[in-house]
């Protein structure tokens, strides 16, 4: 708050008949002034003390809350196993499938899952594929992970909506730790021998590592019940994060969309515009088919996408989506098996995908500390992506979701896939929306979802072995307008929040400029360090109490406000902590100019008045004007009719710093014939003045419970002095001019 004029008001100052009565503050507090009838508030005004006292204060001990919260974490490890019913319901707890299971609707339900589950698994062939090769791994790598990850996921989760499986962003992410750490496919490209490629880790191994890794962090999590880390993740960090990431993904598309091959690999910050330079150098290699058929793709899947499926639901009624993803993967399968383009123009395709089941093996346990950085980055942006869009589709379909078993869940699926050729697991935002429309209902539709991609994977994957690269690259990118769609939301959080603003462009411009990981880091940094922002310089008021009420808001805002004269109340809204008590004080410095310069300041005419009076008369009585000057001081710090109201409410905590920064505010102001007076604060923050001793600088007196208290004791002190308001009337100010003509 400056201390700039604000707006036109309506004030409305207090009548001398309403002031006839010293007892008007005391009514004023005890009735409604709407129908005379007593009010919720049934007792006198009464300082702190005096409130403590009265209603039985009592102050927690700390040790005792230490042992309290300290036997409450150890009692969650023993607890299951005190009695058999509580060993049962921790069971329970575990397999939330032995909950929901048994009370399946069979016929309300189930038709709905069969449809929405066969619906999504459609979907997740080729977006397996795809965002499998995204990863740098082989394709049925991806067809593994959206067959047994859901399964897992069904005994252990409790969202009923969250497509479980690949996402590009986790999958671009465990790409880039791949081509870091693995052994690249074509090594004497790299100028590498046969003897370095085989110490080298293969990247399904690679990939492994991160599962495994990632399971063990969200058991930590869980156990350790860390998922409120994820909170610092805000809606504007994960949007602008994630539109850097598919700036990226669209970036490692265009080689394969153009039918480029043999570009070097690079990595580090910059690395897109060093990528971009080296596709710009190899553009006379672009294969036309490979264009031919990516351009081909994109039209047919946004056509579809955006005009077809919605013309058909509108006829229909129906919220089942035509699959364009499946059908593009058909037809240009059909296509190059059909030409035989993939070797006489030497487009690449999928080539063999195994059919039957996956090997077992036990990840590398000696690439854990090598994948742990890009481990940690990965698990922090699935987590907080699965938890977001879980939660939004339980309030929005009215059923509870368990955080902390969402962490569970997500712990056995990651190290359970790890054991088999898998990619790290998150939930897909475009599948879990088709789920939702194609009218999902529980955990069950997972069952046909999985269905259909076991009979691709131990079936009908040699019907795959000729679908081209290039198709499922333009599955890719099509895939990502949902995401680029969120540059949209730019024009609503700038009018909104300028700080979210530049939370979500500061996250994005990082991402993309930097590495994916560093992006990650440098967002999360940029949003905490707008919170010390925002403590650093927040919002002052200088408040007055609502006509016709017992609250006290800002003044600035509502125009019905009653001011008392010679009582300022002030509020700052930020924790009093060592990184901004320099700006409480200037803050109070300014409230004070702020009211100095005001009506409500220079009201007290008759204690001007008074003083006017007794000092033209000991300068007529021939003393000199330093003697004068001296006494009116003196007499005047004496009579405290001013007075100056903190209200404590906006400070949610204090450090030492702001105790001292409180204390020169107090002593300042009284050194100007000011009493502050202290309401609204919360009981953390007077024990915390009770530790650092402020109440023997500070009399506990001066606090009140409430800001109608510190008020009504105000107007009573100054009433007591014989002092009654008047209207503001410009005054003559003859003692300044006595002072000047009279003889020094």
């Amino acid at each position: 708050m400056d201390p700039s004029p604000g707006p036109v008001r309506k004030i409305r100052h207090l009548s001398e008949a309403e002031e006839e009565s010293a007892d008007y503050m005391e009514n004023f507090y005890n009735k409604s002034e709407v129908d005379n009838r007593p009010s919720f508030v049934q007792r006198g005004a009464m300082n702190q003390a005096q409130f403590d006292e009265k209603f039985d204060y009592n102050k927690p001990h700390l040790e005792n809350e230490v042992k309290k919260q300290t036997r409450k974490f150890i009692r969650r490890f023993y607890e299951p196993f005190t009695s058999c019913h509580a060993f049962k319901l921790f069971i329970l707890s575990l397999f939330p499938i032995l909950q929901w299971l048994p009370n399946y609707n069979w016929k309300a339900d189930l038709t709905a899952d069969i449809i929405g589950g066969i619906t999504v698994g459609v979907m997740q062939v080729p977006q397996g594929i795809a965002y499998a090769l995204l990863a740098k791994q082989p394709p049925i790598n991806g067809l593994y992970t959206s067959l047994f990850a859901p399964l897992i996921y069904m005994f252990f989760g409790t969202s009923r909506h969250s497509s479980l499986g690949t996402f590009a962003v986790i999958s671009l992410m465990t790409g880039l730790s791949v081509e870091r750490l693995a052994a690249p496919v074509d090594y004497e490209a790299m100028n590498m021998t046969e003897i370095e490629m085989a110490a080298l880790p293969t990247a399904t191994e690679v990939s492994c590592a991160i599962t495994l890794t990632m399971g063990l962090i969200l058991a930590v999590m869980f156990f350790l019940r860390l998922q409120f880390l994820t909170t610092y993740l805000s809606d504007q960090v994960i949007a602008g994060f994630t539109v850097g990431s598919s700036v990226h993904v669209l970036v490692s598309q265009l080689k394969t969309l153009l039918g480029i091959r043999g570009l070097p690999r690079h990595s580090g910050p910059f690395y897109l515009f060093i990528h971009l330079y080296d596709l710009a150098l190899a553009l006379p290699r672009a294969n036309p088919v490979c264009i031919g058929i990516s351009a081909v793709s994109i039209i047919i899947l946004y056509i579809g996408k955006e005009f077809i499926n919605p013309c058909i639901k509108k006829i229909t009624k129906s919220n089942i989506p035509i699959p364009w993803e499946l059908v593009i993967a058909i037809l240009s399968t059909l296509f190059v098996f059909l030409t035989g383009v993939n070797t006489s123009n030497k487009v690449q395709v999928v080539n063999k995908i195994p059919i039957g089941a996956p090997e077992i093996s036990v990840p590398k346990w000696d690439l854990i500390p090598k994948v742990l950085p890009d481990a940690v980055s990965i698990t922090i942006v699935a987590v907080s992506i699965w938890l977001s869009i879980s939660k939004m589709l339980a309030k929005k379909n009215s059923y509870e979701l368990n955080a902390g078993q969402e962490l569970f869940a997500l712990s056995v699926t990651n190290v359970a896939s790890s054991f088999i050729p898998s990619l790290p697991i998150s939930c897909s935002l475009s599948r879990t929306l088709v789920a939702v429309g194609a009218g999902c209902r529980t955990q069950l539709s997972i069952l046909p979802s999985s269905i259909l991609v076991f009979l691709v994977v131990f079936l009908l994957g040699i019907l795959l072995e000729t679908l081209p690269m290039a198709a499922l690259s333009a599955i890719i990118c099509v895939a990502l307008q949902g995401m680029f769609r969120k540059f949209s939301d730019l024009s609503l959080l700038w009018k909104v929040s300028k700080m979210d603003f530049a939370i979500w462009v500061v996250s994005c411009v990082a991402t993309v400029l930097l590495d994916v990981s560093i992006g990650l880091i440098v967002s999360v940094g940029f949003a905490l360090f707008t919170t010390i922002l925002r403590e650093q310089y927040p919002k002052w008021h200088l408040l007055a109490s609502v006509n016709g009420t017992q609250d006290f808001r800002d003044a600035q805002r509502y125009g019905e406000s009653v001011y008392f004269k010679g009582i300022c109340i002030f509020r700052f809204d930020a924790p009093l902590l060592f990184s901004n008590v320099e700006v409480f004080k200037k803050s109070v410095e300014k409230a004070y100019i702020e009211w100095q310069t005001s009506h409500e300041y220079y009201v007290l005419r008759e204690e001007r008045g008074t003083f006017m009076k007794q000092k033209l008369e000991e300068l007529d009585d021939g003393k000199d004007f330093q003697t004068c000057n001296t006494t009116f001081q003196t007499q005047r710090s004496n009579v405290l009719s001013r007075h100056f109201v903190i209200d404590c409410s906006g400070f949610t905590m204090i450090d030492f710093m702001g105790t001292s920064a409180l204390k020169e505010v107090f002593s300042d102001m009284r050194k100007r014939g000011i009493l502050v007076y202290f309401a609204n604060a919360k009981a953390v923050v007077r024990e915390t003045f009770d530790k650092c001793h402020f109440y023997e600088f500070v009399p506990k007196e001066n606090f009140y419970p409430t800001m109608r208290d510190a008020t009504c004791i105000a107007r009573q002190r100054q009433l007591e002095l014989g002092f009654k308001d008047t209207g503001y009337v410009p005054e003559h100010d003859r003692l300044s001019e006595v002072l000047s003509s009279h003889p020094m």
